[in-house]
C-alpha cells in the first residue's frame, strides 16, 4: 500500500512540475520576448495590422483554457486512483 502512495505521489509530482515549467515558460515569455525582442514582436504577420505581439497574447486566453482543462481531467484520474486505493486498502 505505501508503495502505492509513493507511486501516485510520484506522478502528481511530476505532472505538477512539467505543467508549472511549461506554464512559466510560455506565460513570461511574452513579456520577455517584448522586452528583449520588441522588433520581431512587432512584425507583421500574414494578417493586415496584426502583430506576433498580438498573436502570442491572444494565444494565451485558449491556453489557460487548454491547460485548465488538462488539469482538471489529470487530477480527476489521480483523484480516482486515490479512491480506488482507499477502497481496497481500508485506509
Amino acid at each position: 500500500m505505501e508503495e502505492q502512495i509513493r507511486i501516485l505521489m510520484e506522478r502528481k509530482k511530476k505532472f505538477l512540475i512539467n505543467s508549472l515549467i511549461f506554464l512559466f515558460v510560455f506565460y513570461f515569455g511574452l513579456p520577455f520576448s517584448l522586452t528583449f525582442f520588441p522588433e520581431w514582436m512587432n512584425r507583421s504577420t500574414y494578417f493586415n495590422g496584426l502583430t506576433w505581439g498580438w498573436i502570442f497574447a491572444f494565444a494565451q486566453i485558449p491556453m489557460t483554457w487548454i491547460l485548465g482543462s488538462v488539469y482538471a481531467h489529470k487530477a480527476n484520474d489521480l483523484d480516482r486512483l486515490q479512491e480506488e486505493m482507499k477502497q481496497g486498502g481500508r485506509m
